[in-house]
């Protein structure tokens, strides 16, 4: 099997390779772009389609805006606040406290949990683009190429304003196109707020109540791997040898709440019992080491396993896995789509956030060099902010 260095490797070498072939086969005149390290496809095939977005629908659109711009600075002004206490939740060690963790397909995700992005990052992006589009064409700006990139294992769309037709634009009209894409993403993640707390709902139309637990995942040589338990096998219940009644006492395991209650209540086991859906019985000694961080601990017991309710189809047809996926899937886009709304408005370099903070310091700070000064010491703050939010949680 290929390490992640060696994938990383054959896709360099790869794009390189095709950057070399496009640039024989002159391919910039199809709007195809091959660089050292991605592919950007640019196009004008899409810019009547978003006009017409921008011209219909106003009213939707104006209170898209207005709604998003208000959620967008609740987002904004509400983690930003949450990023500063968190380093001293997480030096104090707080349950509140949180790490920031970069997602790098074959770094610090794998692969295939990395195919699990796709389609919440594509919600993100895709709106996000579109948004800024239709606001420039409200706003009378020019929309020059719209298109997708590929660098790397990072991909996305973009939408091109012509930029003197931007220039041109007053103050408040080029803070709206800026603004907008972030309002949209702010309203959507309103939207899959919505879809979290009625997913029961939504899975009990075709499933019914948990009745076990889903083994998602196995922790290779952990007492589930020794023992042979496979991901896709449900825990139904788990035994423990009861003294007093010279046998195994079998506690009932209807979701993850019991899994953890036994788990606890069962600190000094030295050996559980464990009933599967398909009435499989397996023994095994469970551990006090953390698979998640390899440290020994003094409060927990751990199978090596990870974990979710088991909703059992009403359906032959249907697959165990849907409430899982489906779950994850919105938990994904929701957070993803709230981190991009606050991380876009930080006034880091190339953000929307960046871009609106120079028009506003441009127009109230007339001096070159204390605008830059100003501008330069927000973007430290901003990113110091982040960084620290990364870094200490991994080095504590």
């Amino acid at each position: 099997m290929l390490t992640t260095f060696q994938i990383i490797l054959i896709v360099l070498i790869g794009l390189l390779v095709l950057s070399y072939i496009a640039n024989l086969l002159n391919l910039k005149k199809y709007g195809i772009y091959i660089i050292p390290v991605g592919i950007i496809f640019r196009t004008k095939y899409f810019n009547k389609i978003l006009e017409k977005m921008g011209d219909k629908g106003k009213r939707f659109w104006k209170f898209i805006y207005n709604l998003g711009k208000i959620l967008t600075g609740i987002i904004t002004i509400g983690l930003l606040g949450f990023f500063l206490v968190n380093p001293f939740l997480v030096l104090f060690n707080s349950p509140a406290g949180l790490g920031l963790q970069l997602i790098i397909p074959g770094v610090t995700i794998d692969f295939k949990m990395a195919l699990l992005f796709i389609f919440p990052i594509l919600v993100v992006l895709i709106p996000h683009e579109i948004a800024h589009a239709v606001m420039a064409r409200r706003e009378g700006i020019e929309i020059k190429t719209s298109g997708i990139f590929l660098v790397l294992v990072f991909f996305g769309g973009f939408v091109e304003l012509v930029r003197e037709s931007m220039e041109k634009a007053d103050s408040k009209s080029r803070i709206k196109v800026l603004l907008n894409g972030s309002a949209v993403n702010a309203v959507l993640s309103i939207f899959f707020v919505a879809l979290y707390f009625l997913t029961p709902a939504i899975t009990s139309i075709g499933y019914g109540p948990s009745s076990g637990v889903l083994i998602t995942n196995i922790y290779e040589s952990y007492p589930a791997d020794i023992v042979g338990i496979e991901v896709g096998d449900v825990i139904v219940s788990i035994g423990k040898y009861n003294d007093s009644l010279s046998g195994i006492l079998y506690e009932p395991v209807s979701n993850i709440n019991d899994y953890s209650s036994i788990m606890l209540a069962n600190l000094d086991a030295d050996t559980f019992y464990i009933t599967l859906l398909d009435d499989t019985n397996i023994t095994l000694v469970p551990t006090k080491i953390n698979p998640s961080s390899n440290e020994t601990s003094s409060s927990k017991i751990y199978l090596g396993v990870n974990i979710y309710n088991y909703y059992p189809p009403k359906a032959e047809w249907q697959t165990i896995w849907f409430p899982y996926y489906w779950d994850l899937q919105i938990t994904y886009t929701l957070n993803i789509s709230i981190m991009a709304v606050f991380l876009n408005m930080l006034p880091l370099v190339m953000t929307d956030g960046d871009k609106i903070l120079q028009i506003y310091l441009k127009n109230k700070v007339p001096e070159e060099n204390k605008y830059k000064r100003i501008l330069n010491g927000i973007r430290i703050v901003s990113l110091l902010i982040l960084v620290i939010n990364i870094i200490l949680p991994m080095i504590l």
